[in-house]
């Protein structure tokens, strides 16, 4: 690939590439990648401002520092330019980028992880002695309904108690149920055996149950995320 200046410090600096022709390479993927490979300026520009939004967005999701999203976002494009080269095109180019700037949260999230993970066995199901789920809401969780009407604040609410979880759990319910990988699909991200991600899965699920336990009869969990 051709020496150039680095697209995603200066792409600020810089008017954006208005012509048929930026269109056209914006619109197809074969034309920005060619356009990519060839080292041309413009054709980073042009890919930065294209998914830029769309990995800031995902960087912010998984990471729990705004710094650690915008660290991210210049890493996921460092790793995308030095990559196009090797890029195999099973995918469109966004999907490629969007599973690189997942990698690149997770690498962040490893290296953050050494400090202790609170359990999360008091959010799990009880059963009593007839095998018969206990149901349980404490007084604290009671009073945290929200006005059902007030959607935005409903999701806000949902993201705010999925950040509540681990990183172990988050991740693998953010992978699963918000960003729609398989379980399979999310095991391999992560690098774990299928058997192990179907546990964090159903531990993630449980525990987030138990903390939208007071909302739930106002709450479609899957609208809208």
């Amino acid at each position: 690939m051709a020496a150039t200046s680095d697209p995603v410090e200066h792409m600020n600096t810089r008017p954006p590439a208005d012509n048929e022709m930026a269109e056209s390479i914006a619109s197809n993927d074969d034309a920005l990648i060619d356009c990519l490979r060839e080292g041309e300026n413009d054709c980073y520009e042009t890919l930065v401002r294209q998914f830029g939004p769309g990995v800031l967005s995902t960087a912010k999701r998984y990471l729990r520092s705004e710094s650690d999203a915008h660290d991210c976002f210049q890493e996921t494009f460092i790793a995308v330019f030095q990559g196009i080269d090797k890029f195999e095109k099973r995918s469109s180019i966004g999907t490629w980028i969007r599973r690189i700037t997942i990698n690149q949260c997770l690498m962040k999230i490893r290296a953050h992880g050494r400090r202790h993970e609170e359990s999360i066995e008091h959010l799990l199901p009880e059963f009593d002695e007839n095998g018969d789920r206990i149901s349980s809401v404490s007084p604290d969780r009671a009073s945290a309904k929200i006005d059902p009407v007030d959607r935005s604040r409903t999701k806000r609410f949902v993201r705010d108690k999925i950040d509540e979880l681990p990183d172990t759990y988050r991740v693998m319910l953010l992978l699963r149920d918000i960003d729609g990988y398989s379980t399979k699909e999310a095991a391999a991200i992560q690098g774990i055996s299928l058997t192990a991600a179907k546990t964090r899965l159903h531990r993630a699920r449980s525990a987030l149950k138990s903390l939208l336990e007071p909302i739930l009869e106002h709450l479609e969990y899957h609208a809208d995320m």
